[in-house]
């Protein structure tokens, strides 16, 4: 059951009346973290990409950034929303502050404030390759926990294509993030950094969260 939640929530997916898993808009913006989490993930990279544009004092910058995520996290907590995503996300965006301040207020190393989301991007690319490289494609094991994917899935030739196939879909996602980003990064724009990131980050997650189900499902399951 635990790793049919897991699965079910990283797909976006919900129960229908009768208990079989579809995809709808409420799903799959539940699955990534409703309102509040496309808020908590737009507020640091705009507030810092914005402000550092108007006033190029990287000090000031990180300093609103890690003001309202803050305020996002005690929201969190008031709403009773788990203590640890809060401050998960704090001590990232208190990682991208440290390594944006490492040039001085004159934001020499502004554009580091993003680069921990180039790593993590990297790792996930890294770690899908792998899972592919061995014969253990990862979506296969999100699929399996949701479908009538066979537990001998891994030996069927066809089947363990189709999962490597659709674990390679999803590396293309963080792939594109870097290769929009990098360029800006050495280009060093700040400003369009902030705007990208927020644009590849939830809403991009999302629009993959549907594509992957409505290749691998019924048309009869997405919904809206």
């Amino acid at each position: 059951m635990a790793e049919q939640d897991f699965a079910a929530k990283w797909l976006g997916l919900a129960k229908d009346a009768n208990g079989e898993y579809v995809l709808t808009a409420k799903s799959v913006i539940t699955s990534i973290g409703g309102k509040w989490g496309l808020v908590e993930s737009a507020i640091p990279p705009m507030s810092f990409s914005l402000s550092f544009g108007a006033y190029k004092n990287v000090y000031l910058s990180v300093g609103l950034a890690l003001s309202l995520t803050l305020l996002v996290a005690i929201g969190q907590v008031i709403r009773k929303r788990p203590v640890m995503n809060a401050l998960a996300s704090f001590l990232g965006v208190g990682l991208a502050a440290w390594l944006a301040t490492n040039g001085g207020a004159d934001g020499a190393s502004a554009r580091d404030f993003f680069l921990k989301d180039f790593a993590v991007n990297g790792v996930w690319i890294i770690g899908l390759l792998v899972s592919i490289a061995i014969g253990r494609p990862a979506f296969g094991y999100l699929a399996h926990a949701l479908s009538d994917v066979p537990d001998n899935w891994r030996t069927v030739k066809t089947i363990r294509a189709k999962m490597s196939l659709m674990t390679i879909f999803w590396i293309v996602l963080f792939a594109t993030r870097l290769l929009v980003e990098l360029p800006l990064y050495l280009a060093n724009d700040v400003v369009m950094l902030g705007y990208v990131k927020t644009a590849l980050g939830l809403p991009f997650f999302a629009l993959w969260i549907t594509l992957s189900w409505l290749f691998t499902s019924k048309p009869s399951k997405a919904r809206q």
